[in-house]
Protein backbone atom coordinates (compact mmCIF):
# COMPACT_ATOMS: atom_id res chain seq x y z
CA UNK A 1 0.00 0.00 0.00
CA UNK A 2 1.37 3.46 -1.19
CA UNK A 3 1.14 6.48 1.44
CA UNK A 4 -0.75 8.58 -1.62
CA UNK A 5 -3.52 5.49 -0.84
CA UNK A 6 -3.87 5.98 2.55
CA UNK A 7 -4.13 9.97 2.41
CA UNK A 8 -6.88 10.10 -0.60
CA UNK A 9 -9.10 7.18 1.22
CA UNK A 10 -8.54 9.67 4.78
CA UNK A 11 -12.27 10.77 5.93
CA UNK A 12 -13.70 12.00 9.00
CA UNK A 13 -17.21 9.97 8.97
CA UNK A 14 -17.30 6.54 10.70
CA UNK A 15 -16.94 5.04 7.54
CA UNK A 16 -13.49 4.38 6.76
CA UNK A 17 -12.49 0.43 6.59
CA UNK A 18 -11.40 0.71 2.51
CA UNK A 19 -10.62 -2.20 0.33
CA UNK A 20 -7.79 -0.67 -1.52
CA UNK A 21 -8.03 -3.23 -3.80
CA UNK A 22 -10.82 -1.44 -5.50
CA UNK A 23 -8.70 1.51 -6.07
CA UNK A 24 -7.48 1.23 -9.50
CA UNK A 25 -6.16 4.76 -9.89
CA UNK A 26 -5.11 8.12 -7.64
CA UNK A 27 -5.34 11.40 -9.46
CA UNK A 28 -4.11 14.43 -8.18
CA UNK A 29 -4.83 16.83 -11.47
CA UNK A 30 -3.33 20.26 -11.97
CA UNK A 31 -6.03 21.70 -14.16
CA UNK A 32 -9.10 20.56 -16.16
CA UNK A 33 -7.55 19.14 -18.41
CA UNK A 34 -5.80 16.27 -16.18
CA UNK A 35 -9.47 15.76 -14.58
CA UNK A 36 -10.72 14.89 -17.90
CA UNK A 37 -7.89 12.60 -18.92
CA UNK A 38 -8.34 11.08 -15.14
CA UNK A 39 -11.85 10.40 -16.02
CA UNK A 40 -12.02 9.40 -19.27
CA UNK A 41 -9.18 6.77 -18.14
CA UNK A 42 -11.50 5.43 -15.54
CA UNK A 43 -14.54 5.26 -18.14
CA UNK A 44 -12.42 3.53 -20.63
CA UNK A 45 -11.97 0.64 -18.21
CA UNK A 46 -15.23 0.76 -16.52
CA UNK A 47 -14.03 2.10 -13.62
CA UNK A 48 -16.82 4.83 -11.78
CA UNK A 49 -15.35 8.16 -10.27
CA UNK A 50 -14.83 9.16 -6.73
CA UNK A 51 -14.15 12.95 -6.17
CA UNK A 52 -12.14 14.08 -2.90
CA UNK A 53 -11.68 17.53 -1.70
CA UNK A 54 -9.93 17.79 2.07
CA UNK A 55 -11.92 14.63 3.67
CA UNK A 56 -13.65 16.10 6.29
CA UNK A 57 -17.14 15.36 4.91
CA UNK A 58 -19.27 12.82 7.23
CA UNK A 59 -21.28 11.09 4.93
CA UNK A 60 -19.03 8.68 4.05
CA UNK A 61 -19.26 9.99 0.08
CA UNK A 62 -16.05 10.37 -0.27
CA UNK A 63 -15.05 6.85 0.18
CA UNK A 64 -16.45 5.84 -3.04
CA UNK A 65 -17.93 2.28 -1.33
CA UNK A 66 -17.05 -0.95 -2.82
CA UNK A 67 -16.78 -0.29 -6.36
CA UNK A 68 -13.72 -0.70 -8.98
CA UNK A 69 -12.83 3.04 -8.72
CA UNK A 70 -10.81 6.10 -9.52
CA UNK A 71 -10.48 8.01 -6.58
CA UNK A 72 -9.45 11.92 -8.20
CA UNK A 73 -8.37 14.52 -5.43
CA UNK A 74 -8.89 18.31 -5.87
CA UNK A 75 -5.93 19.00 -3.17
CA UNK A 76 -3.29 20.43 -6.12
CA UNK A 77 -6.15 22.76 -7.55
CA UNK A 78 -5.85 25.83 -5.01
CA UNK A 79 -5.49 28.44 -6.99
CA UNK A 80 -7.32 31.87 -6.88
CA UNK A 81 -7.88 32.64 -10.51
CA UNK A 82 -9.51 36.23 -10.67
CA UNK A 83 -11.21 38.80 -7.99
CA UNK A 84 -13.39 41.50 -8.46
CA UNK A 85 -13.78 43.81 -5.47
CA UNK A 86 -16.19 46.25 -7.95
CA UNK A 87 -18.67 43.14 -9.11
CA UNK A 88 -17.98 41.07 -5.68
CA UNK A 89 -16.88 38.02 -6.83
CA UNK A 90 -14.30 36.03 -7.34
CA UNK A 91 -12.98 32.68 -9.30
CA UNK A 92 -10.98 29.48 -7.74
CA UNK A 93 -10.37 26.43 -8.66
CA UNK A 94 -12.32 23.62 -6.16
CA UNK A 95 -9.31 22.58 -4.17
CA UNK A 96 -8.77 25.54 -2.73
CA UNK A 97 -9.30 25.65 1.21
CA UNK A 98 -12.04 27.75 2.88
CA UNK A 99 -9.32 29.19 5.45
CA UNK A 100 -7.00 30.14 2.32
CA UNK A 101 -9.58 32.27 0.65
CA UNK A 102 -10.13 34.08 3.76
CA UNK A 103 -6.34 34.77 3.75
CA UNK A 104 -6.11 35.78 0.23
CA UNK A 105 -9.18 38.49 0.87
CA UNK A 106 -8.24 40.14 3.97
CA UNK A 107 -5.78 42.21 2.92
CA UNK A 108 -8.01 43.66 0.29
CA UNK A 109 -10.55 44.30 3.21
CA UNK A 110 -13.04 41.85 2.28
CA UNK A 111 -14.14 37.96 2.92
CA UNK A 112 -15.80 35.03 1.76
CA UNK A 113 -18.91 34.57 4.46
CA UNK A 114 -19.23 30.85 4.64
CA UNK A 115 -17.33 29.10 7.99
CA UNK A 116 -17.69 25.43 8.21
CA UNK A 117 -16.10 24.00 11.64
CA UNK A 118 -13.93 22.42 9.10
CA UNK A 119 -12.52 25.53 7.10
CA UNK A 120 -9.19 24.34 7.77
CA UNK A 121 -9.28 21.64 5.62
CA UNK A 122 -12.46 22.11 3.78
CA UNK A 123 -12.49 22.88 0.45
CA UNK A 124 -14.39 24.95 -1.67
CA UNK A 125 -15.93 22.23 -4.08
CA UNK A 126 -16.35 19.82 -1.06
CA UNK A 127 -18.59 22.40 0.50
CA UNK A 128 -20.60 23.19 -2.41
CA UNK A 129 -21.41 19.32 -2.56
CA UNK A 130 -22.65 18.81 0.86
CA UNK A 131 -24.13 22.40 0.65
CA UNK A 132 -22.00 23.01 4.35
CA UNK A 133 -21.87 26.17 6.15
CA UNK A 134 -21.30 27.16 9.71
CA UNK A 135 -22.35 29.35 12.66
CA UNK A 136 -22.74 32.42 10.48
CA UNK A 137 -25.33 30.42 8.39
CA UNK A 138 -28.35 32.40 9.71
CA UNK A 139 -27.30 35.90 8.66
CA UNK A 140 -24.86 34.76 5.36
CA UNK A 141 -26.64 31.52 4.01
CA UNK A 142 -25.20 28.30 3.18
CA UNK A 143 -22.63 27.67 0.33
CA UNK A 144 -25.08 27.26 -1.83
CA UNK A 145 -25.97 31.15 -1.42
CA UNK A 146 -22.59 32.45 -1.62
CA UNK A 147 -21.94 30.60 -5.20
CA UNK A 148 -22.65 31.90 -8.46
CA UNK A 149 -21.57 29.76 -10.83
CA UNK A 150 -19.61 26.25 -10.92
CA UNK A 151 -17.42 24.38 -14.11
CA UNK A 152 -17.88 20.72 -13.71
CA UNK A 153 -16.50 17.56 -15.45
CA UNK A 154 -18.91 14.53 -16.30
CA UNK A 155 -18.14 10.82 -16.41
CA UNK A 156 -17.97 11.14 -20.21
CA UNK A 157 -15.19 14.22 -19.87
CA UNK A 158 -17.84 17.08 -21.46
CA UNK A 159 -17.75 20.29 -19.69
CA UNK A 160 -20.88 22.06 -17.77
CA UNK A 161 -21.16 25.56 -16.43
CA UNK A 162 -23.89 25.68 -14.12
CA UNK A 163 -25.29 28.59 -12.35
CA UNK A 164 -28.78 30.12 -11.62
CA UNK A 165 -30.02 30.72 -14.60
CA UNK A 166 -29.29 27.19 -15.86
CA UNK A 167 -26.49 25.16 -17.84
CA UNK A 168 -23.95 26.34 -20.43
CA UNK A 169 -22.20 23.84 -22.16
CA UNK A 170 -20.44 23.71 -25.57
CA UNK A 171 -22.29 20.43 -26.35
CA UNK A 172 -25.83 22.79 -27.56
CA UNK A 173 -27.46 19.48 -27.18
CA UNK A 174 -26.73 18.57 -23.63
CA UNK A 175 -27.33 22.12 -22.65
CA UNK A 176 -30.85 21.80 -24.13
CA UNK A 177 -31.40 18.42 -22.62
CA UNK A 178 -30.39 19.95 -19.01
CA UNK A 179 -32.10 23.15 -18.83
CA UNK A 180 -35.15 21.68 -20.12
CA UNK A 181 -35.46 19.37 -16.58
CA UNK A 182 -34.73 23.22 -15.09
CA UNK A 183 -31.25 22.30 -13.56
CA UNK A 184 -29.53 24.91 -11.74
CA UNK A 185 -26.68 25.42 -8.70
CA UNK A 186 -29.48 23.80 -6.42
CA UNK A 187 -29.13 20.13 -8.14
CA UNK A 188 -25.00 20.54 -7.77
CA UNK A 189 -25.47 21.76 -4.03
CA UNK A 190 -25.96 19.03 -1.52
CA UNK A 191 -25.17 16.28 -4.66
CA UNK A 192 -22.29 14.61 -2.63
CA UNK A 193 -19.86 14.21 -5.88
CA UNK A 194 -22.58 11.92 -7.65
CA UNK A 195 -23.07 14.43 -10.41
CA UNK A 196 -19.77 15.28 -11.77
CA UNK A 197 -16.27 16.65 -10.60
CA UNK A 198 -16.06 20.49 -9.87
CA UNK A 199 -13.20 22.17 -11.20
CA UNK A 200 -14.21 25.79 -10.98
CA UNK A 201 -16.48 28.11 -9.29
CA UNK A 202 -16.91 31.31 -8.95
CA UNK A 203 -18.10 32.48 -5.02
CA UNK A 204 -19.46 36.08 -3.58
CA UNK A 205 -16.90 38.25 -1.45
CA UNK A 206 -18.50 41.26 0.66
CA UNK A 207 -16.51 43.57 2.54
CA UNK A 208 -15.55 42.92 6.07
CA UNK A 209 -18.19 43.52 8.48
CA UNK A 210 -17.08 46.59 10.86
CA UNK A 211 -19.87 46.58 13.13
CA UNK A 212 -18.90 46.52 16.97
CA UNK A 213 -20.45 43.27 18.37
CA UNK A 214 -21.08 42.02 21.84
CA UNK A 215 -21.40 38.61 23.50
CA UNK A 216 -23.42 36.89 25.89
CA UNK A 217 -24.17 33.38 27.71
CA UNK A 218 -27.77 32.92 28.16
CA UNK A 219 -28.63 29.54 30.23
CA UNK A 220 -31.39 27.43 30.24
CA UNK A 221 -33.26 25.32 33.00
CA UNK A 222 -34.45 22.79 29.91
CA UNK A 223 -34.32 22.57 26.44
CA UNK A 224 -37.83 23.45 25.42
CA UNK A 225 -36.90 27.00 26.79
CA UNK A 226 -33.99 27.14 24.59
CA UNK A 227 -36.00 26.10 21.41
CA UNK A 228 -38.66 28.94 22.23
CA UNK A 229 -35.58 31.46 22.81
CA UNK A 230 -34.27 30.60 19.42
CA UNK A 231 -37.96 30.51 17.28
CA UNK A 232 -38.21 34.08 18.66
CA UNK A 233 -34.93 34.72 17.09
CA UNK A 234 -35.85 33.06 13.89
CA UNK A 235 -39.57 34.58 14.07
CA UNK A 236 -37.88 38.30 14.97
CA UNK A 237 -34.75 37.85 12.26
CA UNK A 238 -32.44 38.76 14.98
CA UNK A 239 -28.71 39.68 13.42
CA UNK A 240 -27.08 36.70 15.09
CA UNK A 241 -23.62 36.86 14.35
CA UNK A 242 -22.10 33.66 16.27
CA UNK A 243 -24.85 31.42 17.69
CA UNK A 244 -23.58 27.78 19.43
CA UNK A 245 -25.91 25.40 21.56
CA UNK A 246 -24.53 22.43 24.05
CA UNK A 247 -27.51 20.65 24.99
CA UNK A 248 -25.79 17.73 26.44
CA UNK A 249 -22.21 17.16 28.08
CA UNK A 250 -20.31 14.74 29.65
CA UNK A 251 -19.23 15.60 33.14
CA UNK A 252 -15.51 14.82 32.19
CA UNK A 253 -15.58 17.61 29.44
CA UNK A 254 -18.09 20.31 31.36
CA UNK A 255 -15.53 22.87 32.47
CA UNK A 256 -17.90 24.38 35.04
CA UNK A 257 -20.65 25.44 32.10
CA UNK A 258 -24.23 24.02 32.75
CA UNK A 259 -26.01 23.28 29.86
CA UNK A 260 -28.30 23.38 27.80
CA UNK A 261 -26.99 27.10 27.13
CA UNK A 262 -26.54 29.39 24.19
CA UNK A 263 -23.36 31.68 22.91
CA UNK A 264 -24.18 34.48 21.34
CA UNK A 265 -22.33 37.18 19.38
CA UNK A 266 -24.60 40.41 17.73
CA UNK A 267 -24.81 43.83 16.97
CA UNK A 268 -24.32 46.23 19.90
CA UNK A 269 -27.74 48.24 18.45
CA UNK A 270 -29.58 44.47 19.32
CA UNK A 271 -28.45 44.46 22.79
CA UNK A 272 -32.64 45.59 23.83
CA UNK A 273 -33.84 43.13 21.20
CA UNK A 274 -32.17 40.25 22.49
CA UNK A 275 -32.58 41.36 26.37
CA UNK A 276 -36.57 41.12 25.50
CA UNK A 277 -35.69 37.37 23.85
CA UNK A 278 -33.77 35.66 26.43
CA UNK A 279 -32.06 36.71 29.95
CA UNK A 280 -28.43 36.48 29.03
CA UNK A 281 -25.40 37.31 30.81
CA UNK A 282 -22.80 39.69 28.81
CA UNK A 283 -19.21 38.36 28.30
CA UNK A 284 -16.32 40.08 28.04
CA UNK A 285 -13.75 39.77 24.80
CA UNK A 286 -12.15 37.02 26.86
CA UNK A 287 -14.95 35.26 28.68
CA UNK A 288 -16.32 35.28 25.24
CA UNK A 289 -13.27 33.33 23.46
CA UNK A 290 -13.16 30.89 26.03
CA UNK A 291 -16.81 29.72 25.64
CA UNK A 292 -16.05 29.81 22.14
CA UNK A 293 -13.17 27.56 22.58
CA UNK A 294 -14.99 25.44 24.89
CA UNK A 295 -17.24 24.65 22.26
CA UNK A 296 -14.53 23.99 19.44
CA UNK A 297 -12.92 21.89 21.91
CA UNK A 298 -15.92 19.89 22.99
CA UNK A 299 -16.19 17.08 20.32
CA UNK A 300 -12.36 17.04 20.19
CA UNK A 301 -11.79 15.35 23.66
CA UNK A 302 -12.93 12.14 25.24
CA UNK A 303 -14.03 11.32 28.64
CA UNK A 304 -12.01 9.86 31.46
CA UNK A 305 -13.28 6.24 30.64
CA UNK A 306 -14.21 5.37 27.33
CA UNK A 307 -13.72 6.85 23.70
CA UNK A 308 -16.77 9.11 21.82
CA UNK A 309 -17.23 9.10 18.40
CA UNK A 310 -19.87 10.65 15.73
CA UNK A 311 -22.59 7.92 15.30
CA UNK A 312 -24.67 10.41 13.38
CA UNK A 313 -23.84 14.21 12.50
CA UNK A 314 -26.32 16.97 11.93
CA UNK A 315 -30.14 16.75 13.73
CA UNK A 316 -32.03 19.64 12.25
CA UNK A 317 -34.46 21.00 14.63
CA UNK A 318 -37.06 23.35 13.11
CA UNK A 319 -41.08 24.62 13.60
CA UNK A 320 -42.48 22.35 16.18
CA UNK A 321 -39.56 19.80 16.43
CA UNK A 322 -37.46 23.07 17.60
CA UNK A 323 -40.32 24.13 20.15
CA UNK A 324 -40.09 20.18 21.53
CA UNK A 325 -36.45 20.32 21.54
CA UNK A 326 -36.32 18.74 24.95
CA UNK A 327 -38.86 16.04 24.57
CA UNK A 328 -37.53 15.44 20.73
CA UNK A 329 -33.75 15.02 22.49
CA UNK A 330 -35.23 12.72 25.26
CA UNK A 331 -36.77 10.59 22.71
CA UNK A 332 -33.08 10.25 20.86
CA UNK A 333 -31.42 9.53 23.93
CA UNK A 334 -33.70 6.84 24.92
CA UNK A 335 -32.89 5.24 21.03
CA UNK A 336 -29.09 5.50 21.86
CA UNK A 337 -29.20 4.24 24.99
CA UNK A 338 -31.11 1.30 24.32
CA UNK A 339 -28.16 0.59 22.23
CA UNK A 340 -25.66 0.72 24.86
CA UNK A 341 -24.52 4.18 24.02
CA UNK A 342 -24.21 6.97 26.30
CA UNK A 343 -24.02 10.59 25.10
CA UNK A 344 -21.03 12.63 25.26
CA UNK A 345 -21.92 15.98 23.91
CA UNK A 346 -24.59 17.44 21.58
CA UNK A 347 -23.57 21.46 20.07
CA UNK A 348 -24.32 23.31 17.35
CA UNK A 349 -25.33 25.76 15.10
CA UNK A 350 -28.39 28.05 16.10
CA UNK A 351 -30.47 30.14 15.03
CA UNK A 352 -28.75 28.35 11.55
CA UNK A 353 -30.28 27.79 7.87
CA UNK A 354 -30.27 24.98 6.30
CA UNK A 355 -32.50 23.60 2.72
CA UNK A 356 -34.40 20.96 2.06
CA UNK A 357 -34.55 18.09 -0.81
CA UNK A 358 -37.04 20.54 -2.66
CA UNK A 359 -34.69 22.89 -1.99
CA UNK A 360 -37.20 25.12 0.27
CA UNK A 361 -35.02 26.81 3.08
CA UNK A 362 -35.23 26.10 6.60
CA UNK A 363 -34.12 27.65 9.69
CA UNK A 364 -33.47 26.23 13.66
CA UNK A 365 -30.72 24.57 15.08
CA UNK A 366 -28.37 21.93 13.86
CA UNK A 367 -27.41 19.94 16.31
CA UNK A 368 -23.86 17.42 15.77
CA UNK A 369 -23.48 14.79 18.44
CA UNK A 370 -21.23 12.06 20.12
CA UNK A 371 -21.47 9.10 22.39
CA UNK A 372 -19.39 6.74 24.13
CA UNK A 373 -18.86 3.82 21.59
CA UNK A 374 -19.81 1.06 23.19
CA UNK A 375 -18.05 -2.19 23.30
CA UNK A 376 -18.07 -5.34 20.81
CA UNK A 377 -20.37 -3.62 18.73
CA UNK A 378 -20.18 -4.91 14.83
CA UNK A 379 -20.86 -2.22 11.85
CA UNK A 380 -23.64 -3.25 10.60
CA UNK A 381 -24.88 -3.08 14.25
CA UNK A 382 -24.00 0.13 14.26
CA UNK A 383 -25.20 1.30 10.91
CA UNK A 384 -28.68 -0.34 11.78
CA UNK A 385 -28.91 2.39 14.86
CA UNK A 386 -27.59 4.98 12.12
CA UNK A 387 -30.83 3.75 10.29
CA UNK A 388 -33.16 3.58 13.06
CA UNK A 389 -32.03 7.45 13.75
CA UNK A 390 -33.57 8.18 10.53
CA UNK A 391 -36.99 6.77 11.16
CA UNK A 392 -36.80 8.63 14.72
CA UNK A 393 -35.99 12.07 12.93
CA UNK A 394 -38.87 11.47 10.41
CA UNK A 395 -41.79 10.59 13.15
CA UNK A 396 -40.08 14.15 15.20
CA UNK A 397 -40.46 15.77 11.71
CA UNK A 398 -36.24 16.34 12.35
CA UNK A 399 -34.33 17.14 9.51
CA UNK A 400 -30.97 14.25 9.30
CA UNK A 401 -28.61 17.29 7.84
CA UNK A 402 -28.04 16.89 4.01
CA UNK A 403 -23.94 17.50 4.70
CA UNK A 404 -23.92 14.55 7.31
CA UNK A 405 -25.46 11.28 8.22
CA UNK A 406 -27.99 10.20 6.26
CA UNK A 407 -27.49 12.15 3.05
CA UNK A 408 -30.01 10.14 1.20
CA UNK A 409 -32.64 9.55 3.13
CA UNK A 410 -34.36 12.53 1.77
CA UNK A 411 -36.32 10.85 -0.98
CA UNK A 412 -36.84 13.86 -3.16
CA UNK A 413 -33.55 15.32 -3.40
CA UNK A 414 -32.70 11.51 -4.51
CA UNK A 415 -35.21 11.36 -7.09
CA UNK A 416 -33.96 14.63 -8.42
CA UNK A 417 -30.06 13.18 -9.11
CA UNK A 418 -31.11 10.28 -10.13
CA UNK A 419 -33.37 12.07 -12.87
CA UNK A 420 -29.67 14.16 -14.04
CA UNK A 421 -28.07 11.15 -14.11
CA UNK A 422 -29.96 9.88 -16.44
CA UNK A 423 -28.95 12.58 -18.74
CA UNK A 424 -25.16 12.91 -17.80
CA UNK A 425 -24.42 9.17 -16.87
CA UNK A 426 -23.99 7.72 -13.38
CA UNK A 427 -20.33 7.01 -13.25
CA UNK A 428 -19.79 9.16 -10.13
CA UNK A 429 -20.35 7.97 -6.79
CA UNK A 430 -23.03 5.26 -8.23
CA UNK A 431 -23.21 3.36 -4.55
CA UNK A 432 -25.20 6.22 -2.72
CA UNK A 433 -27.78 6.14 -4.80
CA UNK A 434 -27.73 1.86 -5.26
CA UNK A 435 -30.11 -0.15 -3.01
CA UNK A 436 -26.91 -1.54 -1.61
CA UNK A 437 -25.57 1.67 -0.01
CA UNK A 438 -26.80 0.63 3.78
CA UNK A 439 -24.52 -2.39 3.15
CA UNK A 440 -21.58 -1.15 1.07
CA UNK A 441 -21.12 1.59 4.20
CA UNK A 442 -22.29 -1.16 6.97
CA UNK A 443 -19.48 -3.11 5.86
CA UNK A 444 -16.89 0.06 6.09
CA UNK A 445 -18.28 1.29 10.49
Amino acid sequence: MRIRDVVIGANASMYYKLNFRKIKGVYYPRNTIEVIAAIRHAQSNGFTVTPKGGGSGLSGACTGGDDERVMISSLQMKDVLTVSKDQGYMDVEGGIVIDRINEFLDPMGMRFYVAPSSRDTATAAGVLSTDGGGNDTWVNGTMRDNTIRAQVVLYDGRLITVDWEGVKSNDKALEAQLNDIGVTLHDVASSHGTLGFITEMRLKIRPKFTEKLVGGLAEFSECNALGKALTDMIDRQSPIRYGEAITIAHDDVREGFDPPLLILEFPEDYVDEIKDITDYKPLDAAELARMKNIRIKLPKRNPNVGVQFALFEGYGFHGDSLLKLQDNLDEIEALLNSHGMAPFGKYGHGPSKWYLGDNTPTYGLILHSREIRPEGKSGEELLNVVLEIVDKCEELGVTPKPEHKWPFSDVTKKKRLEEIRQVIGDGFNPFLLSPECNDVLGSMV
